[in-house]
C-alpha cells in the first residue's frame, strides 16, 4: 500500500493465473475472464487496506473474482434473457486431431463444463500454470485432501485423453506477460503525484470530442477512474445532453464519491426550470444517501432551490441525521424552505 502501483505489479504477476482461473471457471468464457480477471485487480488495489490477514490475500482475490464473475453473469442474462454460463458443444469429447484451435477450445470448454462448479475451479486453478495441491488448497481455503478428491473425481469424468487437452489449452489461454502490464497503467493513472490543473488544461484542449472517453471511464468498474472522469467533467466546463446523463448516471453508482459529483447537474448550463422538474426530483433523495459527505454536500446544494425542495423531505433527512456537521447544514435547509414557504405565502 505504501509503496503504490509498483509495489502492487509483483501480486498482480504472482495471482494472475489464479484469478483468471477463477473467472473462467465461473464464465465458460476465455476473453470474459480476462476481463474480469482486471477489474478484480484494479478493484482489490482499491481496497487493499482492508484486507486484514495478508496471509488471505490468494483467498481474499478468489472471493472478489467470484463476485465479480457473478455480476458478470447477471449481465448475460439481462442482455440475452438465456441461461449464463458455459455451453457444451457437444455431449462426447472429439479426438484432439480432428480440432481446430478454436474447436480444440471449445471442447475443452465443454468437456470442463461438465464438471460440477468446485471440480471446474480446482481443475483449472491446478492445470492453468502448474499450481500445486497446497497452494490450490490455500485459494480455496479447504484441506489439500479435499483438492485432491476433485481433481480425482475430475479426471475420472475427463478421462487421461481430455486432461491432457485441458491442460494444453489453459496453460496456452492463461493471461499473457502484458496482462499485469495493462493493470499497472489502470493504476496508475491515480498517483496522488497527479497535475491536476496540467490535466485540466490538456482536457479542456481536447473539448467536445473527448467525451467518449469520459462515457467510457465512467463504465470502468475502478472507482477511482469514475470520480476522476465525473469531477474533470466538472472541472473542464463540459456540456451537453451527454454530460447531463453522466451525472444522473452518477446519482446510483456504488461509490459515494461518484455519487457526490452528480449534484453538478444543478451548475450544467441549463434553463433553471428544467433543473426544477427533472434534475431536482433526482437529487431530492441524496438527503438521504448512506454516506455523510453526500448528504451533507446534498442539502448544501439544495438550499439554492429551497422554494422547490419538498418541506417533508428535508424535515425526515434532518430528524434521521446523526452527523453534528451535516445536521447543521440539514437544519438550515428547513430553516430556509419553511421562511421561503413564508415569502410566497404573502
Amino acid at each position: 500500500m505504501a509503496g503504490g502501483p509498483e509495489a502492487f505489479a509483483p501480486i498482480v504477476q504472482r495471482y494472475q493465473d489464479a484469478v483468471f482461473a477463477v473467472a473462467l471457471a465461473r464464465l465458460g468464457d476465455f476473453h470474459d475472464a480476462e476481463d474480469v480477471a482486471q477489474q478484480v485487480f484494479v478493484e482489490a488495489f482499491g481496497r487493499l487496506g482492508g484486507l486484514k490477514d495478508p496471509a488471505r490475500l490468494g483467498a481474499w482475490l478468489r472471493s472478489i473474482t467470484i463476485h465479480r464473475s457473478i455480476d458478470r453473469i447477471r449481465r448475460r442474462r439481462d442482455q440475452s434473457n438465456i441461461e449464463a454460463g458455459p455451453v457444451p458443444v457437444s455431449n462426447e469429447p472429439t479426438p484432439p486431431e480432428r480440432l481446430s484451435k478454436q474447436e480444440l477450445r471449445q471442447s475443452v470448454l465443454a468437456a470442463v463444463a461438465r464438471l460440477s462448479q468446485t471440480q471446474r475451479e480446482t481443475t483449472t486453478l491446478y492445470y492453468i500454470n502448474g499450481y500445486s495441491v497446497a497452494e490450490v488448497a490455500a485459494v480455496q481455503e479447504v484441506p489439500e485432501g479435499t483438492v485432491k478428491r476433485r481433481l480425482h473425481d475430475a479426471r475420472e469424468k475427463l478421462k487421461e485423453e481430455m486432461i491432457g487437452m485441458v491442460e494444453d489449452v489453459l496453460k496456452s489461454e492463461s493471461p499473457k506477460d502484458d496482462f499485469s502490464e495493462q493493470v499497472f497503467q489502470l493504476l496508475l493513472q491515480y498517483k496522488r503525484d497527479r497535475k491536476w490543473l496540467e490535466t485540466v488544461t490538456e482536457l479542456r484542449k481536447i473539448g467536445a470530442d473527448g467525451i467518449d472517453g469520459f462515457v467510457r471511464a465512467m463504465e470502468v468498474p475502478h472507482w477511482q477512474t469514475r470520480r476522476f472522469a465525473a469531477s474533470m467533467l466538472g472541472a473542464t466546463r463540459q456540456q451537453g445532453e451527454i454530460v447531463i446523463e453522466l451525472y444522473k448516471k452518477a446519482i446510483t453508482d456504488p461509490s459515494k464519491k461518484v455519487r457526490k459529483q452528480s449534484l453538478n447537474l444543478l451548475h450544467v448550463k441549463v434553463d433553471d426550470e428544467r433543473k426544477r422538474k427533472e434534475f431536482l426530483p433526482l437529487l431530492i433523495g441524496l438527503l438521504h444517501d448512506p454516506a455523510q459527505r453526500v448528504r451533507w454536500r446534498a442539502a448544501y446544494e439544495l438550499s439554492r432551490w429551497t422554494a422547490d425542495v419538498p418541506l417533508e423531505e428535508a424535515a425526515m433527512a434532518l430528524a434521521n441525521e446523526k452527523g453534528a456537521r451535516t445536521r447543521r447544514a440539514m437544519a438550515r435547509l428547513v430553516k430556509m424552505i419553511v421562511e421561503a414557504r413564508k415569502e410566497s405565502a404573502k
